[in-house]
């Protein structure tokens, strides 16, 4: 697989000199942490490209009274310790892991979702493999990262086909693995999200996509922050969200010329990153009554399904305290 992180460079111009209020607003507790100009710093990291940040940090996106500044994490655990501490504000996530945190005690928040990505997934096999939906792979071995959307839209592709863990393996795997252990036949399938899935299919013509996947899983791309940043700097936490709810909507309305932004950046052709943005969600959905009721259900399916040990309430993870500066709002 190409790589998949930004080539890092110089940060563009600083944020604007408008200051921003510094009073808290929301379920945020207090005021903004300033510096003596007023201006509140966020870190923002970008894992990979998924969801809206690597077009954020391409446009070096920057508010008024607000400093961004971007970073990159290789490891994800690292990662995950570093927003529990605070040492970053904001990342992108997948929904399954803001719950999965929360399991395990974390107070992280989730202030903004996409809508749902449910063409996003793929399972890639072989053209000449005879395979040509999920019932196809009984004896079969699918890679995947199974602690993920990959691996719960295995167990729903299960249960929608009456079959059984031992007659599907899932083998856990990802990456340039997992491509590269489909290609050689090492697993008959292999489960990709864009960007992923469409690279592999244009650069490996001797793999297609096979049907009844679609629709299976959501597959929404959250914003979490700190639970430091929530507290400390909500102010600037909604003066962020509004641009970045702004310019994710944009992208899912204009995915030829966000790709043009973005190739820069990466490693991806310029095919490969309209047809992403054009599946990315339609921009942030509202945390609402509705939404969480969906993701509660979601939450205790992953109880079920033993990704999670313990109930969780996703009230204390998702919060609508942004709704009203989506788009349309």
């Amino acid at each position: 697989m190409r790589n998949t992180g930004f080539r890092r460079g110089p940060l563009l111009a600083a944020a604007l000199a408008t200051v921003l209020a510094v009073t808290g607003c929301g379920g945020g507790g207090g005021g903004d942490a300033a510096s003596a100009d007023g201006t509140v710093s966020l870190t923002l990291v970008t894992t990979d490209l998924y969801g809206y940040t690597p077009l954020f940090e391409a446009r070096d996106l920057q508010v008024p009274g607000v400093k961004i500044t971007y970073r990159e994490f290789a490891n994800s655990a690292e990662l995950n310790s570093a927003i529990e501490a605070g040492q970053v504000d904001i990342s992108d996530t997948g929904d399954i892991g803001p719950i999965t945190a929360a399991a395990s005690g974390s107070r992280q928040k989730v202030i903004g979702c996409t809508r749902p990505n449910d063409q996003n997934i793929k399972y890639i096999v072989r053209r000449d493999s005879g395979i040509t939906s999920f019932a196809d792979l009984v004896g079969k071995r699918v890679g995947m990262p199974i602690r993920s959307n990959h691996g719960l839209l295995y167990e729903r592709l299960l249960k929608k086909n009456n079959l059984t863990e031992t007659q599907v393996k899932a083998v856990n795997i990802f990456g340039a693995d997992g491509v590269n252990a489909l290609v050689k036949g090492d697993i008959e399938a292999y489960s990709a999200n864009a960007p992923g899935s469409p690279d592999i299919l244009e650069r490996y013509p001797d793999l297609v996509e096979i049907d009844g996947i679609a629709g299976t899983v959501n597959n929404l791309y959250c914003l979490r922050v700190s639970p430091q940043a929530y507290e400390q700097k909500h102010a600037a936490l909604r003066s962020f969200f509004q641009a970045a709810a702004e310019l994710g909507l944009w992208a899912s309305q204009h995915p030829d010329e966000a790709a043009q932004v973005v190739k820069p950046h990466v490693d991806y052709s310029l095919t490969t990153l309209s047809t992403t943005y054009r599946i990315s969600g339609a921009g942030y959905q509202p945390i609402d009554d509705t939404f969480l009721v969906k993701q509660q259900e979601f939450a205790d399916e992953l109880l079920d399904v033993e990704f999670i040990e313990k109930p969780v309430d996703v009230k204390q993870i998702f919060v609508g305290d942004f709704n009203d500066v989506l788009p349309g709002s």
